[in-house]
């Protein structure tokens, strides 16, 4: 008799353990309706800050990812896309950005994308220098998707961010566009946004081939001429004397946006003093991090 009067305490306590675990939703809150920080994120035991992983695009080439996370809850998660051949922290070092926007619990997720030039196919035209450099397709089909299942950041239902300069502004846009499912806004700043009317661009050539030849190519490997499929809440930024990317890029990106989506949340900048450099994008960091605070 002792024996199942054991199993009926062990029972019951089993059962009293389970109506205390809160089992948590989807929406952010407890089965008992307790309410704790929205957009809370977890991560995975296995990151930490300032860790980096490694992730391979081809034998030649691996894509090193550093993690920089604040000492407290993390509320979202900002993908940082550096320059064109600039370091990928360089942005970090160069400007109080990363500190402030880990004082503001967000976590950074910065790739070492090297000379990406962010298109979505290597194609045969693309010069032999190039074509070990990953593709837009293998950042969304393949390194988000590791990044998510090994650090719990950039997870769908999380309030996910891109920011970049330069070509890493043209990266910025171009994953908003392909992933609005992913990305809560974006912020592009000194970036370029219809390719088309840059036909001279070594870049664009040496990746895409001739224009003359592949028009057609051209114009899918940006999205100016699918503006209204535009959907991610932006940012945009650019200095008016900027000599390595027309400003004529941002203003035209701005327009497009605002004419087919008129509602959507839409910060424009274009400061007349301002270059293609650090000072300029140190200046925006605090507009960047207001408007991601806004969501």
């Amino acid at each position: 008799m002792w024996k199942a009067f054991l199993v009926i305490i062990i029972v019951t306590l089993f059962l009293i353990a389970c109506n205390n675990t809160k089992q948590y939703k989807p929406d952010g809150k407890a089965d008992d309706d307790t309410e704790y920080l929205e957009g809370e994120m977890f991560i995975s035991p296995i990151i930490e800050n300032d860790t980096s992983l490694v992730f391979s695009f081809s034998s030649d080439f691996e894509c090193k990812v550093n993690f920089i996370l604040p000492k407290d809850t993390i509320k979202g998660s900002i993908l940082l896309l550096h320059g064109w051949n600039l370091p990928a922290t360089q942005w970090c070092d160069s400007t109080y950005f990363c500190d402030n926007a880990t004082k503001r619990n967000y976590a950074l997720v910065i790739p070492n994308l090297e000379k990406c030039n962010y298109p979505l196919h290597i194609y045969p035209e693309t010069l032999e220098q190039y074509k070990k450099y990953p593709s837009l397709t293998w950042i969304m089909d393949s390194l988000l998707v590791e990044i998510s299942e090994q650090t719990a950041l950039l997870t769908e239902g999380h309030k996910n961010f891109v920011a970049g300069i330069s070509t890493g502004g043209r990266g910025a846009s171009l994953l908003s566009f392909y992933m609005p499912e992913m990305f809560t806004a974006c912020a592009s700043i000194s970036g370029d946004f219809n390719i088309t009317v840059m036909k001279d661009e070594y870049l664009y050539n040496a990746w895409f081939g001739p224009y003359h030849k592949f028009e057609d190519r051209w114009k899918n490997e940006c999205f100016a001429y699918r503006c209204q499929e535009y959907c991610v809440p932006s940012y945009i930024g650019h200095g008016k004397k900027d000599n390595i990317s027309p400003v004529s890029q941002s203003m035209a990106m701005y327009d497009s946006i605002c004419y087919y989506h008129p509602e959507m949340p839409l910060v424009g900048n274009f400061p007349d003093d301002a270059y293609h450099d650090y000072n300029y994008w140190k200046s925006e960091t605090n507009n960047i991090l207001d408007f991601f605070d806004s969501f």
